[in-house]
């Protein structure tokens, strides 16, 4: 009885100590470019499944124009070489400010907001602290005005 019970007792400690940490499905990150439009953007998402792959987003912009711009969308990690790197593809949609984007508002129109399209492709670094880094590439496409050129740098907290 007592070499069974050792016997456990190892298996439990090994098991333990072989398991991997718990992938973490949310962040909080800073970004400059990218997705915000903005000099800066302040964003949340959440992975939805136990490891990278689908995720959520939602974020916003108080220095894009004269009027904040608010994005939403998904994202989906790409594991690359190991758990840490990552290619990250995306779809965001922003409300942004109509003369930020080139629109002249004439009287008559109420609304001072337009839709923009926001595709994104980049590199995503996860380390094993939680910190989370990314550069990415995000070309805006809006009925007024299109950004081909339109980088993104991101840091952030994955919680």
């Amino acid at each position: 009885m007592r070499k069974q019970l050792l016997f456990a007792l190892a298996i439990s400690i090994t098991t333990q100590l072989a398991a991997q940490q718990p992938f973490k499905k949310t962040t909080l990150y800073g970004e400059i470019g990218g997705n915000g439009l903005g000099i800066l953007s302040v964003n949340y998402e959440r992975q939805i499944g136990t490891k990278p792959g689908l995720g959520l987003f939602v974020g916003i912009s108080p220095l894009s124009g004269n009027k904040p711009s608010i994005v939403s969308g998904a994202k989906y990690l790409i594991k690359l070489h190991n758990d840490k790197s990552f290619l990250e593809t995306g779809l965001g949609i922003s409300f942004a400010d109509r003369e930020y984007m080139g629109s002249k508002i004439n009287n008559y129109e109420y609304n001072p907001y337009t839709p923009v399209l926001i595709p994104s492709v980049g590199y995503r670094h996860h380390t094993k602290y939680g910190l989370m880094w990314r550069v990415n590439y995000t070309p805006v496409f809006s009925k007024y005005n299109n950004l081909l050129l339109y980088p993104g740098i991101s840091v952030g907290w994955r919680l």
